[in-house]
């Protein structure tokens, strides 16, 4: 079975439209056997006194092998060419030349100036007449709704739908029906779906409490991670932050082990890190190191008197490990 092919024909605006200019030169006077147009069109030239079309004197200076300088009528072409000049079409912007908002043969939806050209920007601004000055001025249109949404937009029509209860251009009247209901804060003027008849509702995020609307504490339930507290910041709204010696987002924490990050702390040629808990670790000094009072780790002094000969010096090197220092050199010794 044969499928028939449909064409659609899709408009494509023009982006570029480019200006011929003609660019003119007057190039400095020289030989009138050399043309120095480069890749221009000559099209005159201005020739010493002698000229029958009386053109105004052109002279230049040359120097001879001798170093005399000598005054030479010449000639001075007028140059030409015909050049392209790049701009964009209406209703595009940039130096892309891209499409204005809604489309190009209709910017701003009809409803305002587009910003368009290449030193452009694309920004639609709406033309208001002041009666009194006089004059134009631009300014970026908006709507107001007091208790409603506006229509906004490029294919907007900035007007306004009111909330139930409320009427007029800016839905800033409130009707006589909700006046007189008497609405308390944080709840409004409502129709009910099953009878229809107007009512005092709760505004999204609080609830019925007596009489009152009262916000939404999400905290009062389990929303965050067993370790990790709830901030209650707003009408059904909630932070949650882990506590100190966890990490994580509130609703999941994960206990911090400090010796994963440099070794908690503790010098690595002297100590160990030994975690003790969430955010929480201690320093234990290495086998021939002793703790000082500022808990760091100090090489133990294993010199006694009598651990080398009378006539050496004994000094601890290293863990365990001492030298004796004689009359004509030195030996190292293990202690044991």
């Amino acid at each position: 079975m044969e499928k028939s092919l449909k064409w659609v024909l899709v408009f494509i605006p023009k982006r570029f439209c480019s200006n011929t200019t003609l660019l003119k030169t007057q190039m400095a006077c020289h030989s009138c056997s050399i043309s120095k147009c480069s890749g221009l069109e000559q099209r005159t030239s201005w020739f010493g006194p002698t000229d029958p079309l009386n053109y105004p004197v052109c002279r230049y200076h040359m120097k001879t092998s001798s170093g005399t300088d000598l005054t030479i009528s010449g000639c001075s072409f007028e140059c030409e060419k015909e050049v392209q000049v790049k701009r964009c079409c209406p209703g595009f912007w940039g130096p892309d030349c891209m499409e204005c908002p809604d489309r190009a043969d209709r910017p701003c939806s009809s409803r305002g100036v587009c910003s368009d050209g290449l030193g452009g920007n694309g920004t639609c601004i709406s033309p208001v007449r002041d009666r009194h000055m006089m004059f134009f001025v631009f300014l970026v249109s908006e709507c107001k709704c007091v208790h409603g949404l506006c229509s906004s937009g490029l294919k907007g029509d900035g007007r306004c739908t009111c909330f139930s209860g409320y009427k007029g251009p800016s839905c800033d009247q409130e009707l006589p029906e909700c006046a007189a209901l008497g609405c308390q804060q944080n709840s409004r003027c409502m129709e009910e779906a099953l009878s229809g008849r107007l009512v005092c509702q709760c505004l999204p995020g609080f609830e019925k409490s007596g009489a009152q609307c009262l916000s939404k504490n999400p905290c009062l339930q389990r929303v965050c991670h067993a370790q990790a507290s709830c901030l209650h910041t707003g009408p059904n709204q909630h932070l949650c932050a882990c506590n100190k010696g966890y990490t994580g987002d509130g609703r999941i924490c994960m206990p911090v082990n400090p010796c994963q990050t440099k070794n908690g702390g503790c010098s690595p040629e002297s100590a160990n890190c030994v975690y003790d808990g969430p955010g929480q670790s201690h320093c234990e000094c290495l086998q021939g190191f002793k703790k000082l009072a500022d808990g760091s780790c100090n090489l133990k002094d294993i010199c006694k008197p009598n651990s080398c000969h009378q006539n050496a010096n004994c000094t601890t090197v290293g863990p365990d490990q001492l030298t004796a220092t004689y009359c004509c050199g030195s030996i190292h010794s293990p202690l044991g």
